[in-house]
């Protein structure tokens, strides 16, 4: 029975368990990457602001040992990437509304990328030894509970689909303002939280980083594509406060990354799915190597998925998100298919009380899912593509 029966009276067949993709075989094909990933509009792209006059925009300043240097001319302003040129709300009706059961089209597994259905995993970087003025150590941070994530080295499909998203608020200063995770649902398009856009920045920037590992791809130096293009939910009555359930955007990518690296499917989660350990999640945690590095958690469950018009929060007690997450896959893999399908994206933490016992709290990370999710990326296909 294939996940997206409707109507037949029966129960939606859920994902594989944790020990049942533990038994499957990596598939190692041994092929060479794409020559077209050396070749991307991004890598080594700068833009600058006003009028500019390419003869003289550039200047040698140095010639030593065989390597020369050059300089922008100072009058101008200079921006290492390419900026965003749209960003857009848009409102439910605008999308056509799909079935509550509608998948995203068949995802695309590259012929030359090995299919990795547990990936390599990489040491823990030790978190920076602090001190009080009495001596006592101390930790900057900590997570309450076992964290169980493992940071892992991404390699093959579909782990070189997911990757670290950098904004700009300020692309002038070269200094991201805050990061995020973000995977490929498309040849061009990113599936991320509304809340990793620069929303209103004049100019903004992202930059989307597939398979990032201590500060570059693996699949190269130069592997990574700009955002010309961002989109997410236009929300009553608070148009740009985004609600956790509908916390999801779309990028459209100056390269076309996904041509080359595949893509994930996608899925609408269905309420009998619930407490089962059937998810894993991926994100770029800065409280995991400093989110130098993606960590990996298999094994969770949603234990409720509440509704928000026709968005859905999924909650988890045991699926640790923290900052740097967001936007990060939640995602499943189903017997017979090599390919997985994410159900939603990290989106907040909650805290929620048994009213009117007031029994709680109860502390849960909610993932942004539902139908408006594979409406909003159906659009950006249909529209970006």
């Amino acid at each position: 029975m294939s996940k997206t029966q409707v109507n037949t009276g029966t129960k939606v067949p859920p994902p594989m368990r944790a020990d049942a993709i533990l038994r499957l075989e990596n598939i190692i094909k041994h092929q060479p990457l794409p020559t077209a990933l050396h070749k991307l509009k991004s890598a080594n792209s700068f833009t600058v602001a006003g009028s500019v006059n390419t003869d003289t925009i550039i200047h040698e300043i140095s010639s030593v040992n065989g390597m020369r240097s050059f300089q922008i001319c100072r009058e101008h302003k200079l921006m290492r990437g390419l900026p965003l040129t749209e960003t857009r709300r848009l409102k439910r009706d605008e999308l056509k509304v799909s079935s509550p059961t509608l998948p995203l089209p068949p995802p695309k597994i590259p012929e030359w990328a090995d299919i990795i259905y547990h990936p390599k995993m990489a040491a823990r970087l030790p978190r920076p030894t602090m001190r009080r003025v009495n001596g006592k150590r101390v930790r900057p941070l900590y997570i309450f509970g076992n964290d169980v994530r493992q940071p892992f080295y991404p390699t093959g499909y579909p782990w070189q689909c997911i990757g670290r998203i950098f904004s700009y608020n300020d692309p002038y200063s070269f200094v991201p303002s805050w990061r995020a995770t973000g995977v490929l649902v498309s040849r061009d398009i990113v599936l991320t939280a509304s809340h990793a856009v620069p929303w209103g920045a004049n100019p903004g920037m992202i930059q989307f980083v597939p398979a990032y590992f201590n500060g570059v791809s693996t699949l190269g130096p130069n592997v990574y594509s700009y955002v010309d293009a961002a989109a997410a939910y236009y929300q009553e009555p608070a148009p740009d406060v985004d609600r956790p359930a509908w916390d999801f955007a779309v990028l459209h990518l100056i390269d076309p990354l996904g041509d080359f690296l595949g893509w994930f499917g996608g899925e609408t989660y269905d309420d009998s799915w619930n407490d089962g350990n059937y998810w894993s999640f991926v994100g770029y945690a800065s409280a995991i190597a400093k989110g130098e590095r993606p960590s990996w958690q298999g094994g969770i469950s949603f234990h409720d998925d509440d509704e928000d018009g026709a968005a859905m929060e999924l909650e988890t007690d045991n699926g640790d998100v923290t900052a740097g997450d967001s936007g990060g896959p939640f995602f499943g893999w189903w017997d017979g298919e090599d390919y997985p399908s994410l159900v939603g994206v990290a989106s907040a933490e909650e805290q929620e009380w048994d009213f009117p016992l007031w029994n709680g709290p109860e502390d849960n990370n909610v993932a942004a899912a539902g139908s408006p999710m594979i409406d909003l990326v159906l659009w950006a296909r249909n529209n970006w593509g």
